[in-house]
């Protein structure tokens, strides 16, 4: 049987994504994973996730946004 997911509301995600981005609808966040080695992950209240990882947070965190951009919303369809 087919369960349809539940969003989490934008209050749960901020917890662990403090980052709002350019991306309508995503969250952010970037961790230092190793000596100048970052990670830069993102999700929306679908769960849905897109990451990078690198040595420029700033650069990771905009191919994020990108990435993120990149993904059509739930109901709509890509072209």
């Amino acid at each position: 049987m087919k369960r349809w997911a539940r969003p989490l509301t934008e209050e749960v995600v901020l917890r662990d994504f403090p980052i709002l981005g350019r991306a309508a609808g995503w969250f952010f966040r970037i961790n230092e994973v190793s000596m100048g080695v970052y990670k830069a992950e993102g999700t929306d209240v679908w769960g849905r996730t897109v990451g990078r990882t690198g040595t420029d947070p700033d650069k990771l965190l905009a191919e994020c946004e990108e990435d993120a951009r990149g993904i059509p919303a739930p109901g709509e369809r890509e072209h």
